[in-house]
């Protein structure tokens, strides 16, 4: 018996030691510093990413902060400039007006009633103009049509050492204006400079000036300034004229949108049609030519409209000019 005791107790432990072999127990992996080392290293990076994380949290959270901080700062500061400039407008407005008499309203009131009656005043005071029409044109002379054919017209200065020209326009006469405003009225024909004030700005300007007081439209432009006088001629007054039908014609070449033209002035245009150049036009057809002292009449400017309306009139020409010197 003792001896299968010690067998049975050989076998079991044989048994026992084989199982561990073939199927390693948890404590003896628990015990293994291997597997511990490895269980801590996760777990200690695992922290180590929380952490990271909780941190990167709370450094968005304060640069949410900082930023929403910084607009409601410069908000504020915007707000504050804004306040300081709006005072310091009204402490200058306030230095400026601050002795004026406080708003009367019914003085408001009859002060917006005469600028109504004004502007009722103005808009009937001459009426409206057609619409512009560029193939209607008017080739305006100053001289003896606005203003008499007078010495004086402009005025001169020194400026910066130099000597420059202002035009003067107390002279031009009103009627004359007026019969002017009625060719454009009635036809909406555009005006083309044809004067000697055409050669300087500051004169062609005291032209504009004075068209545009009676509601005209300034001159669109002006006849050609660089075409020679032609010496040969023994009258000034022919040479003169001659090279003015031929600056109408050049303007009128390099302008074929032209259908209708006429030409106001007090030289009898007609004059150069005797001897004309190459590519010159008849001036006898188009020329109204006005009295040197009187300017521009009412008659003759209904003369001008039915000219540019396409009607065929005799020449208007003068039977009597009062003489002047060409100088």
């Amino acid at each position: 018996v003792l001896v299968l005791d010690i067998l049975f107790d050989c076998l079991w432990v044989s048994q026992l030691d084989l199982g561990r072999l073939i199927m390693p127990g948890t404590d003896e992996k628990k015990d293994d510093p291997m597997s511990q080392l490895k269980a801590r290293t996760a777990a200690s990076a695992a922290e180590k990413d929380k952490l990271a994380k909780e941190r990167m949290e709370r450094v968005k959270a304060g640069i949410e902060e900082a930023r929403r901080k910084r607009k409601a700062e410069e908000a504020a500061a915007a707000t504050a400039a804004k306040k300081t400039k709006t005072e310091s407008a009204d402490d200058l407005l306030a230095s400026l007006y601050g002795g004026l008499p406080e708003p009367d309203p019914e003085k408001d009131e009859i002060q917006a009633t005469k600028v109504k009656e004004a502007e009722k005043w103005r808009s009937h005071r001459f009426p409206p103009l057609m619409a512009e029409d560029p193939s209607k044109v008017i080739f305006l002379d100053v001289d003896g049509v606005l203003r008499p054919l007078t010495a004086g017209g402009f005025r001169s200065m020194m400026v910066d050492g130099e000597w420059a020209l202002r035009a003067e326009t107390a002279d031009f006469i009103s009627s004359a204006l007026l019969a002017v405003r009625h060719i454009v009225e009635n036809t909406g024909a555009i005006i083309v400079l044809s004067s000697e004030w055409r050669r300087d700005a500051p004169m062609r300007e005291g032209v504009d000036n004075i068209l545009q007081e009676y509601e005209m439209r300034p001159c669109a432009t002006w006849t050609p300034t660089d075409l020679p006088r032609d010496m040969g001629t023994e009258n000034p007054f022919k040479a003169f004229t001659e090279r003015r039908a031929r600056e109408i014609s050049q303007w009128l070449s390099t302008n074929p949108q032209v259908k209708q033209w006429v030409v106001i002035d007090d030289i009898n245009m007609a004059d150069a049609d005797s001897d004309r150049k190459a590519g010159t036009l008849l001036m006898a057809p188009r020329i109204v030519q006005t009295h040197r002292k009187i300017g521009l009449t009412m008659e003759q400017a209904g003369a001008a409209v039915k000219l540019l309306r396409g009607e065929k009139l005799p020449p208007q020409i003068l039977t009597v000019q009062p003489h002047v010197e060409l100088v």
